[in-house]
């Protein structure tokens, strides 16, 4: 129902959880940080990469949509670390593009039609991910939501030194988006789950190649 399939589930090593921990060796400030798991009730569980698939943080989302938010652990700050980083990275060296989306579950549709994609888990390309990015890629899509928070976090890129770095796109959103309960659909998982594969694969495809 997310546009999550069995495929990717076992690549990106997605998770669950209900308070109840595994019994793993926890560093402690993680075990301060979770209260031991129990602030971590029926979630989500979306590891976060290096560019070298080393897992150095986790993301925690609800399972039930009506609880908004999530949590992220971090505790590791020297390079890049994204929801999908690591498994992008041999795409992007490949194609010289990247996909850039805000939530984990925004990154799975576009996977499908593009591997080259990170969720950069807010609407903001770090100086940091862009000065990894300059050696390996010359092209930026920004596939970030399409409300206030997206359109800013392009606009600042845009006013950024790395801008010049880099030739950049923003996928825009589609003239005949539908609409909800809450107006036109925000991001690319309420498209796709309005939409399905087949034609969200054909309005990304479009936006390289109309």
């Amino acid at each position: 129902m997310r546009g999550v399939t069995d495929e990717q589930v076992a690549s990106y090593h997605l998770g669950y959880l209900n308070c109840d921990l595994p019994d793993l060796d926890y560093p402690k400030d993680f075990l301060e940080w979770a209260d031991n798991g129990k602030t971590l009730d029926d979630v989500f569980v979306l590891p976060l990469t290096t560019a070298v698939g080393q897992i150095k943080g986790l993301q925690f989302r609800h399972v039930e949509r009506t609880r908004t938010g999530y949590r992220d652990f971090i505790p590791y700050d020297q390079e890049p670390v994204y929801f999908g980083l690591g498994q992008a990275m041999p795409h992007i060296w490949r194609t010289g593009e990247v996909f850039l989306v805000e939530g984990g579950f925004d990154l799975f549709p576009v996977q499908r039609v593009y591997p080259q994609v990170v969720a950069t888990l807010t609407a903001r390309l770090t100086s940091q991910f862009a000065r990894l990015l300059y050696r390996i890629a010359d092209t930026i899509w920004f596939c970030y939501d399409w409300d206030d928070a997206g359109r800013n976090g392009v606009e600042k890129f845009k006013r950024s030194r790395y801008s010049k770095c880099f030739k950049h796109h923003v996928i825009p959103r589609p003239g005949d988006a539908p609409k909800g309960a809450k107006g036109r659909v925000k991001d690319p998982s309420e498209l796709w789950e309005s939409w399905g594969d087949d034609r969200f694969g054909v309005f990304l495809r479009r936006q390289q190649n109309p």
